[in-house]
């Protein structure tokens, strides 16, 4: 609830403070900063260490950096707090789908736990960005930043008593006799795990960018035709609320036509819905439209997750899924830059049609066998 609920409060929180449509760009790359490097170590950290005191003091980093906003007013505060929270959500979103991952005895059971644990995901993009926009509509955004970060803080009692888990997964991983390095010598060796894992990567990317592109400028192109900070975040909300109905089909629908059917024709899907988007002018368009978006992006985040630690060796889910980050981390920082620029020619119609283009085309490299096709097909 924390972390998405403040991602729509960032773009209307910049208007308010004159930040102008190619500087929300920069402002947006903040967030994946830090990240983009810290994401693959601490993954191969968590191999030998567990999650526990990761999950645990990420909530504390985050919640902590929701609130500068409001402690710290202006500019520099909403760049400061983009670094801090960006780190320690990164740090969190990764411990727990590393928790997660390791928590399904084969490749079904994997698939159910994450589908679980998106659903916690989807419920909470549902609700944060609800009240956000609320409390940014009627106490300020400042505000709403402070009650975000409140919330975030409030799952440490949650994950505190994960930290057991801990000295458990340092003895398995001394009796292992792994000889995992604290580092990363070169982050491309993770490609050489898989001949798959470069498109499952390609995968997470271009449903992150997606997400992220259309947090950071819907705001403001829905901002252009006059509706409320109340009505952006519930139509957000809305849109993240395609996620949580899809959960529930998630599972059935790859059973019946394949998770790499499902993956592909989502992110297309997703693709038209961004072309559409600069189409609609009215609350009802602007709606249905985001909630079909939400619906396509939905699937593909959580198998993408799946698909990346069912490709990973298993004493290495936790580096790989580090590296993972770190790409989606690059994405969520070169192309709000990129398109920071853009928009100044483009508008920000513009840059939905390049996101709309980009994942239409994105979609014809995806395909990536089932684990089972691939089990049959070795020697």
């Amino acid at each position: 609830m924390g972390a998405m609920g403040s991602r729509p409060l960032v773009p209307m929180y910049s208007v308010d403070l004159g930040i102008g449509p190619e500087e929300i760009g920069v402002l947006v790359a903040m967030f994946a900063l830090i990240p983009l490097v810290l994401a693959a170590v601490a993954g191969s950290w968590m191999d030998r260490h567990g999650s526990g005191r990761a999950l645990f003091v990420s909530v504390l980093i985050g919640g902590t950096g929701l609130m500068l906003p409001f402690l710290l007013p202006g500019r520099a505060g909403l760049y400061i707090s983009q670094l801090i929270a960006g780190s320690g959500f990164t740090v969190f979103i990764l411990a727990a789908q590393n928790q997660v991952g390791r928590a399904g005895r084969d490749a079904w059971s994997r698939e159910r736990s994450v589908a679980v644990f998106s659903m916690g995901v989807a419920l909470g993009s549902l609700v944060g960005p609800l009240i956000g926009g609320i409390v940014g509509d009627h106490l300020g955004y400042d505000s709403g930043f402070l009650i975000l970060g409140v919330l975030s803080l409030g799952a440490a009692a949650f994950v505190y008593p994960l930290l057991a888990g801990d000295r458990r997964a340092e003895e398995d991983h001394l009796k292992s006799g792994s000889r995992a390095t604290p580092g990363l010598r070169n982050p491309l060796r993770i490609l050489g795990y898989h001949r798959y894992m470069g498109r499952a990567f390609l995968i997470s990317s271009l449903v992150l960018m997606a997400k992220d592109m259309y947090v950071a400028y819907f705001p403001l192109y829905a901002i252009s035709v006059g509706l409320s900070a109340s009505w952006i975040g519930a139509i957000v909300a809305l849109h993240n609320g395609g996620g949580v109905v899809m959960r529930f089909f998630m599972l059935p629908l790859v059973r019946v036509i394949g998770k790499d059917r499902v993956i592909i024709l989502s992110i297309l899907f997703s693709g038209v819905c961004f072309l559409l988007l600069p189409l609609a002018g009215g609350l009802a368009t602007l709606a249905a439209i985001s909630l079909a978006m939400g619906l396509g992006l939905g699937l593909g985040q959580p198998l993408s997750i799946t698909r990346t630690i069912n490709l990973s060796p298993s004493d290495k889910v936790g580096e790989v899924l580090g590296v993972r980050l770190a790409c989606n981390r690059f994405t969520q920082l070169v192309t709000p830059l990129a398109l920071g620029g853009l928009v100044i020619w483009t508008g920000v119609t513009g840059i939905f049609l390049i996101i709309g283009t980009l994942m239409a085309a994105g979609s014809t490299r995806l395909s990536v066998p089932s684990e089972e096709d691939m089990a049959a097909r070795k020697p």
